[in-house]
C-alpha cells in the first residue's frame, strides 16, 4: 500500500500532533524546521527542540510518522 504523501509543513504538523498525543510528551517537546540554509541533522529533516533534543520519544514518534506518511518533496 502506498504511503500518503504530505508536504513538509503537513509532515511537521503530523510529527508534532503525534508527539503531543503520546503519554510521554512534555510541554517543552516540539519538532521544528531547521534554520534557513542549515542542513538538517535528522533523517526526517526536522530539528528537535527543547532542553533534551536526544530524548527517545522524538525517535519513536519520527519512526511512527515516517512509516505512515511520505514527505513530498523530500
Amino acid at each position: 500500500m502506498a504511503l500518503k504523501k504530505l508536504n513538509k509543513q503537513e509532515f511537521l504538523d503530523e510529527l508534532n500532533r503525534n508527539l503531543k498525543d503520546h503519554p510521554g510528551y512534555e510541554d517543552w517537546m516540539q519538532f521544528v524546521p531547521p534554520p534557513e540554509g542549515v542542513e538538517p541533522n535528522t533523517v526526517e529533516g526536522f530539528e528537535r527542540a527543547g532542553p533534551e533534543p536526544r530524548h527517545s520519544l522524538y525517535d519513536l514518534v519520527a519512526l511512527k510518522v515516517g512509516e505512515a506518511f511520505e514527505m513530498f518533496p523530500k
